[in-house]
């Protein structure tokens, strides 16, 4: 059986990063332990690893390079990693938002995980579930 794709949004893998609690914690550890397999791809974890780079995270948060650089290699050699091959424009409000949805068509993804309201208004989107932190948690049984 075809283990379970998710593209996970940036907000979740930082909330995930930043609070030892919570539903974006608890998706970041069952990714690691392959719970279900992340789909990102280039864009989406430059996106990611330049949010945990700026001065409001950062130092607000005390990251240190050691949990970025943990989080990479995670991003890059633990995931379904796409090359930005789609274009979508489906979500016109926030067009950035865009690279999630063409991501998880390109991977093939069963469910986009987001805190961001663009994303969650769609609900859905050519058979891929748009669900937030808590939702995706309850669709693994956790």
């Amino acid at each position: 059986m075809r283990k379970l794709r998710a593209v996970v949004d940036t907000n979740v893998i930082v909330s995930g990063i930043i609070s030892p609690k919570g539903a974006p914690r608890k998706i970041l550890d069952l990714a690691r332990r392959e719970i279900f397999k992340v789909v990102s791809s280039i864009a989406i974890n430059h996106e990611i690893l330049n949010v945990l780079h700026r001065d409001s995270i950062y130092i607000k948060y005390n990251l240190t390079e050691d949990i970025i650089d943990d989080l990479s290699a995670f991003l890059y050699e633990g995931t379904a990693l796409m090359e930005d091959q789609y274009a979508v424009s489906k979500v016109r409000k926030d067009p950035e938002d865009n690279k999630f949805i063409a991501c998880a068509l390109e991977g093939e993804a069963d469910y986009i995980v987001s805190g961001d309201d663009h994303l969650l208004g769609l609900k859905h989107y050519r058979g891929i579930q748009i669900v937030d932190a808590p939702g995706f948690l309850k669709v693994l049984g956790k």
